[in-house]
């Protein structure tokens, strides 16, 4: 198990899941699962995979889910109770209250009025457990390649937003390479990089407070290639330190921003080096 705190998976809305897995993974290699979901979740499909990603598709209004493409950037923490607790002082409630029966746990999402960014807060392994019913399941840390190496959120004030992760978290940043996508950037080894003063050439393909989901692959050329044979064009290259190229393709497969990098420049993307 990894170091806590740590980004473990992110929900976007799709328009329609079949054709979105199906997509994903013709043109990046991912495989999804469906879990078993309680009740209340009736109206909503969802996917998952040990990558991270986790597509959800409503059937009717569900209010989680109805804030744009973005639904939730999940943290893995020590003690998701602890945590909860930090929020709750700091004057923000859980808009989600969801009960994990496999490790007999809660994991509570709260909403966009901390910072526009509706943070899923779960306690490490707590989700694998859950997911584990159906066989192996891996932690992010753990899983192969192709998965999400980073999650880019743009922020009006990159300091304070900052300093309240790791209020609220214990999260530590430095400064790194917006990658093009805006003016400034922090990251950590949590995988969340905090963008300020979006780029206004490519803000367009942001779906606010989401820039970009980065995954990291193993070839990152062969999957440039497949990803501009299937019509999606590189927006921008940011050319690696440590060798290769990092690739923004923006608003991809049903609206999803994505960007690509070699699994060879972890380090560095997540501010290591």
């Amino acid at each position: 198990m990894g170091t806590t705190p740590k980004f473990c998976r992110i929900a976007i809305n799709v328009d329609d899941m079949a054709t979105f897995t199906r997509e994903a993974g013709e043109l990046l290699g991912l495989s999804f699962v469906v879990p078993s979901l309680d009740a209340e979740f009736d109206s909503i499909s969802v996917t998952f995979g040990e990558h991270g990603l986790e597509p959800i598709q409503t059937h009717e209004h569900v209010p989680f889910a109805a804030g744009g493409r973005l639904i939730e950037v999940a943290i893995d923490v020590a003690d998701a109770e602890a945590v909860r607790e930090k929020f709750q002082a700091a004057g923000y409630e859980p808009v989600v209250n969801n009960y994990l029966p496999g490790p007999d746990a809660w994991e509570y999402l709260f909403g966009r009025d901390f910072h526009d960014i509706p943070l899923m807060v779960c306690t490490a392994g707590d989700n694998e457990t859950q997911m584990r019913v159906d066989g192996p399941f891996r932690e992010l840390d753990d899983a192969s390649t192709p998965k999400i190496g980073c999650v880019d959120l743009v922020v009006d004030d990159l300091e304070q937003v900052a300093a309240d992760l790791t209020h609220l978290f214990g999260m530590t940043f430095v400064e790194t390479d917006p990658g093009g996508l805006g003016n400034k950037a922090l990251v950590g080894p949590h995988r969340v990089r905090l963008i300020e003063g979006p780029n206004p050439d490519l803000s367009a393909q942001f779906h606010h407070p989401l820039a970009a989901i980065q995954f990291m692959v193993d070839d990152v050329e062969a999957i440039r290639q497949r990803l501009e044979t299937g019509g999606y064009p590189v927006r921008h290259t940011r050319h690696l330190k440590s060798g290769g190229n990092a690739y923004y393709f923006g608003s991809v497969i049903q609206d999803m921003p994505l960007g690509i990098y070699p699994a060879t420049a972890d380090s560095e993307i997540i501010g290591n080096s």
